[in-house]
């Protein structure tokens, strides 16, 4: 078994093939680390035969551990399922519950006592925030299937929206991890000058390798739904992270669009050069 940190696991599933890798090759059973999507999962089974990839579990601070897998119950790419300690619903932005297999705020509440917080030390405004309705409401997305097992979808600051439709940053995240020159990968959102979201995505390329951004688009393309195609692509030497190596996407949003960024279209660029090679999306 190996418990490595998110960045680490689409990093060395898309790490260039050595004679070392092909050893490693059925020698782990399990890797676990923060919630992957089903295709970087098979992207670990494929090329390390490695039963089980990911957390099997759903928790917070606030929270602890809300959703577990159980015994010989493992999915690939669930966060586990409820156990009994929580009650757990999927909800609207009116905080109605959604019918199973639809995406929204995952909430939940204690099915005993003293097994979660009270509340936030001396915030009294934003504890009654996120307690709305009875219910502790996490910040972030998922569904749940008919069986009651979880599926993390974006942490709720993360989440696009962008003509009409919602996008899981997390989801795109997972595709562009498995190109083959991507050491690592965020996407977020930047300002759009029709309103809503833009999306952008920023690489760092793997160890060795050099990534294209027009080339790193047209890859994309096919992979992914239309609405969720980026609008601009950057190319960096390195992800901005805290003190335990999570990527601060606030950071990016607020740098937006800069002058190192490819863009699809010149005109969704305010204010801005436009790179040389920039091309009008088909």
């Amino acid at each position: 078994m190996a418990a490595l940190m998110g960045s680490m696991l689409p990093m060395i599933a898309g790490a260039p093939d050595s004679e070392a890798a092909r050893e490693a090759f059925g020698r782990l059973r399990v890797v676990s680390g923060s919630p992957v999507t089903a295709e970087l999962a098979a992207r670990w089974r494929e090329r390390f035969g490695v039963e089980r990839v990911g957390s099997g579990a759903y928790g917070l601070t606030e929270a602890c551990l809300i959703t577990l897998t159980p015994p010989g119950g493992y999915r690939a790419g669930s966060a586990g399922k409820i156990n009994d300690s929580f009650e757990v619903r999927i909800v609207d932005e009116h905080d109605n519950p959604l019918p199973v297999g639809e995406v929204g705020e995952i909430v939940a509440r204690p099915n005993r006592p003293a097994i979660m917080f009270n509340g936030y030390w001396r915030e009294p405004e934003k504890t009654l925030e996120v307690f709305r309705g009875l219910w502790f409401h996490c910040g972030d997305y998922g569904r749940l299937d008919e069986d009651g097992y979880l599926y993390f979808v974006d942490r709720g600051k993360d989440y696009l929206r962008r003509g009409g439709e919602n996008i899981s940053s997390f989801e795109i995240e997972g595709i562009v991890a498995t190109h083959p020159a991507v050491g690592e990968v965020a996407v977020h959102a930047v300002p759009s000058p029709l309103a809503e979201d833009d999306l952008k995505v920023t690489v760092v390329p793997a160890p060795g390798a050099e990534i294209d951004p027009a080339e790193l688009f047209e890859w994309l393309h096919p992979r992914i739904p239309r609405y969720a195609v980026p609008s601009h692509i950057e190319v960096r030497a390195e992800l901005p992270k805290n003190a335990v190596g999570r990527v601060l996407k606030r950071v990016l949003r607020e740098e937006g669009v800069t002058a190192q960024t490819w863009s699809t279209d010149p005109r969704a660029v305010t204010g801005l050069p436009v790179p040389a090679g920039t091309r009008e999306q088909a």
